[in-house]
């Protein structure tokens, strides 16, 4: 499965990519720099743990906390691709044109 998949399952271009392409897209179709999508990260990773801590404190069976991991790994970050990328999907397929051979793989 790949990481596209999980988190930009929203946006087709996106949907068959690798951690390292989607990390390519990401730098050369938006306007941050690295730092800014590391932080962007960081703050993807602290929606996931709200909601994953959410979960954990219902105190429930075990399928509450499973189902509060699941949603908090998918559900924020395929809010935020969506986001970020839907407005810029000519621009994705643009860059996945020229880099054919990287992505074809």
């Amino acid at each position: 499965m790949k990481m596209g998949t999980l988190f930009a399952y929203m946006v087709p271009e996106l949907r068959k990519m690798s951690g390292a392409q989607l990390m390519d897209v990401w730098h050369s179709c938006t306007e941050h720099s690295r730092l800014k999508i590391y932080l962007h990260i960081i703050l993807l990773m602290a929606c996931c743990s709200a909601i994953f801590n959410l979960a954990m404190w219902l105190r429930g069976p075990i399928l509450v906390d499973l189902l509060g991991l699941i949603i908090g790994i998918i559900v924020p970050a395929n809010i935020y691709f969506y986001n970020v990328f839907t407005p810029r999907r000519a621009a994705i397929r643009k860059f996945i044109e020229e880099h054919w051979d990287e992505f074809n793989k």
